[in-house]
């Protein structure tokens, strides 16, 4: 005997309240994955506002950034990394700047204040001869600032100094400035930061739009000045000069 035909069946209709809820539960979803991501996201980047003129012609008043706050976590900083860092004067605001010269490095800048545009030279790691630091992004040539702060490069930041004076960059601390040199407050007037003041680094301009990248980074070439101090062959070409005119005169 043949069993009996299983009756077709239909699943059950359901109902608006049944629809809304599991509507309510793919949104409640959605919120919590987009939520999370912005946790994750907003905890290794953060948005930076420049306030001012310090880093032109790099970056323009009003620019907003895209820095990471883990850069530092699991690297070292590196020379010609733009950072924000807690400045050890007026620590209720952040300051932006560009590294210069890393721990080890041995520093030299010189010039003539106000009267010649100074150079900067750098030993990489404290070894070898003097290297000068091209600097493609600068806003223009770059005099010292004016006393008591003109014609220094001094260990405690607030020295003043005949000429220029080496000094080796302690571990763990940084030598910073503005790319608007003629118009920056930096290590020049407060002396090193160091690791701990270092708050990001910026990777990307996210406006305004089509300036997303920060622009070229400095390039150590060699320098004659390994063969002496800078303010000693900055006279050089003044000397020689003398020598010409006199043997001029005395034919």
């Amino acid at each position: 005997m043949l069993a009996p035909l299983p009756l077709e069946t239909h699943p059950p209709d359901v109902g608006p309240a049944r629809k809304r809820n599991v509507w309510q539960r793919d949104i409640i979803e959605v919120l919590m994955i987009a939520l999370v991501l912005y946790l994750i996201i907003w905890s290794v980047l953060q948005t930076v506002r420049v306030d001012g003129s310090s880093m032109e012609k790099t970056l323009q008043n009003s620019d907003l950034l895209l820095a990471s706050k883990i850069s530092y976590k699991i690297g070292d900083p590196e020379r010609g990394d733009i950072v924000i860092f807690v400045p050890p004067v007026g620590p209720d605001r952040d300051f932006i700047k560009r590294v210069i010269a890393v721990p080890g490095d041995v520093i030299e800048i010189g010039g003539v204040c106000g009267a010649r545009p100074s150079k900067l030279l750098i030993k990489p790691g404290g070894n070898g001869d003097y290297q000068t630091v091209q600097e493609p992004y600068l806003n223009e040539p770059w005099l010292q600032l004016p006393p008591p702060a003109g014609s220094w490069c001094a260990a405690n930041g607030y020295s003043k100094v005949v000429g220029p004076t080496p000094v080796t960059v302690p571990a763990g601390e940084y030598f910073v400035m503005g790319d608007n040199r003629n118009h920056s407050e930096d290590s020049r007037i407060f002396g090193f930061i160091t690791r701990g003041a270092l708050v990001s680094k910026a990777i990307l301009r996210i406006w305004p739009p089509f300036k997303f990248g920060l622009g070229p980074g400095a390039t150590l070439i060699p320098s004659i000045a390994a063969a002496g101090p800078l303010w000693a062959l900055m006279r050089k070409p003044k000397r020689q000069a003398k020598r010409r005119a006199r043997r001029a005169r005395q034919r």
